[in-house]
């Protein structure tokens, strides 16, 4: 099975691809655009809308189709946080 391909645009702090989702309560969510390594969010498309799902550890171990919140990878991520 290929992982799904979605669009993507340039991080406004630093070079790396990030892929807009939607939480379950809503809010955006930036996410890193390529799978890996003890990554914990799936997207998923839900009535045509792109969201980001965390998947709990016990269920994330040895996937290969998660990504990371672009939050926890970016070296900027505290300029962009909410206080």
């Amino acid at each position: 099975m290929s992982t799904p391909t979605y669009p993507t645009e340039k991080c406004r702090s630093c070079p790396a691809q990030v892929i807009w989702a939607v939480t379950e309560r809503g809010k955006s969510m930036p996410v890193d655009a390529e799978p890996a390594a003890g990554g914990n969010v799936q997207l998923v498309e839900r009535y045509g809308q792109l969201t980001a799902v965390v998947v709990p550890v016990k269920r994330a171990f040895g996937r290969t189709t998660l990504r990371k919140s672009h939050l926890m990878t970016c070296p900027h991520a505290d300029e962009w946080r909410r206080r």
